[in-house]
């Protein structure tokens, strides 16, 4: 698989159709005790294991930080700025082939009557 060119970006991301084949936008944004992560490719959506994986690392890092009346996101070091460890994580996994699925659209069938 050609190398993927992850972009985080300060705003929802494009719609799929309107990036390159070979880029993925990583939307981050933080709302109080909610992380909202959106990460987009043109032609796929995220697989399950990658979805829990982020997931799971999220939890993670949330029980191991001491909160301080700080939101989720900014404790586990996702925002304001994502943090060096977290860009090196989700780039890896977002690299690996099986990271993705292929997005199949609906197709309208019309069976004659």
């Amino acid at each position: 698989m050609k190398e993927l060119k992850i972009k985080y970006v300060d705003h929802l991301p494009r719609l799929p159709e309107h990036l390159p084949p070979d880029v993925v936008e990583v939307y981050i944004g933080s709302s109080g005790p909610n992380v909202d992560i959106s990460i987009v490719r043109r032609g796929f959506i995220l697989s399950d294991r990658v979805m829990r994986t982020i997931g799971s690392r999220i939890r993670q890092l949330d029980l191991d930080s001491p909160r301080r009346g700080r939101p989720v996101a900014e404790c586990v070091g996702l925002y304001p700025v994502v943090s060096a460890e977290w860009r090196r994580f989700v780039e890896d996994l977002l690299q690996e082939d099986d990271s993705w699925a292929f997005l199949v659209p609906s197709v309208e069938v019309h069976c004659p009557s």
